[in-house]
């Protein structure tokens, strides 16, 4: 078998703002409109090719983001290698949220790298957060940002594949397999 890696990814962000549905539609190709509140956290994975010359394992690891999963949260977080902060492009308090998401990732986690995903821009006439707003955070937290739809599938292979490529060049979690 030939030598690759393995790279744990975080998903976290306020419950609904699509953390599933993201992880879903790169992991399986396929949206599912109907919400299911994720208990603790969910298990994806799906190998990527970074044009690397090796094999490379995603391990995504989509937390739940309701308050009460909070002591267990630090407990998935052991071991990331990268993370996605995302937020509901239409829920201003998921964006307000995000600096508390990332010291907690920060906090367990120390500085591996990071990509802020503004999730559901398919319904932008709803949109209740800015482009600007959004990339004076990212540039705050010193992290790329995207805008992404899991319906859709806009920007979500992008996304992923950004961090994946960002975790290997940092080499910062990449475990041999």
């Amino acid at each position: 078998m030939t030598e690759g890696y393995l790279f744990k990814v975080i998903v976290v962000g306020d419950a609904g703002v699509g953390k599933t549905s993201l992880t879903i539609r790169f992991a399986h190709g396929y949206f599912i409109d109907s919400y299911l509140m994720t208990i603790g956290v969910d298990l994806y994975t799906k190998n990527v090719d970074l044009g690397i010359g090796k094999p490379v394992k995603l391990q995504i690891w989509d937390t739940g983001g309701q308050e009460r999963f909070k002591k267990l949260r630090p407990l998935y977080y052991k071991g990331a290698a990268g993370g996605l902060l995302v937020y509901d492009i239409t829920n201003r308090n998921s964006f307000k949220h995000l600096k508390d998401w990332f010291d907690e990732v920060q906090k367990y986690c120390g500085k591996i790298p990071l990509i802020l995903v503004g999730n559901k821009v398919d319904l932008i006439k709803n949109r209740k957060v800015s482009v600007s707003e959004e990339k004076r955070l990212a540039e705050s937290f010193k992290i790329p940002h995207y805008r992404t739809s899991a319906k859709t599938g806009e920007n979500v292979n992008d996304v992923f594949l950004k961090l994946a490529k960002f975790i290997y060049e940092t080499s910062i979690g990449g475990k041999n397999i």
